[in-house]
């Protein structure tokens, strides 16, 4: 019988290689982040409030940034610095569902 593949995130990081920043649902009023409408913004929001200043100094200063790995990414061991305090889009990403499998393909991680 064939041998089953697990897909897991250790030695990954392919979705956070060309974010930028966390991708959290929220906007910025004059370098100040808030909630926009809906659950998981609201959620977002308090998790960057809870997050450390350092979290929060990286997510604002990189915010806009494209193309390049997340400002939370360590890239030394491809795992997020802050996850206890990543936004609703990482906690809901799939592992090994169609995005995943798309960005494991762009970056040509097995």
């Amino acid at each position: 019988m064939p041998e089953t593949l697990t897909l897991n995130c250790y030695g990954c990081s392919a979705c956070c290689l060309t974010v930028g920043h966390p991708p959290f649902l929220l906007e910025l009023d004059n370098g100040v982040p808030g909630p926009i409408e809906g659950a998981d913004s609201l959620a977002d929001y308090r998790r960057l409030l809870a997050a450390p200043s350092e979290a929060q100094m990286a997510y604002l200063t990189n915010h806009g940034a494209i193309n390049c790995p997340c400002a939370w990414l360590d890239e030394m061991d491809s795992r997020c610095r802050y996850y206890d305090s990543r936004p609703d889009i990482c906690r809901a990403f799939e592992v090994g569902g169609k995005w995943c499998s798309q960005f494991r393909e762009l970056h040509q991680i097995g």
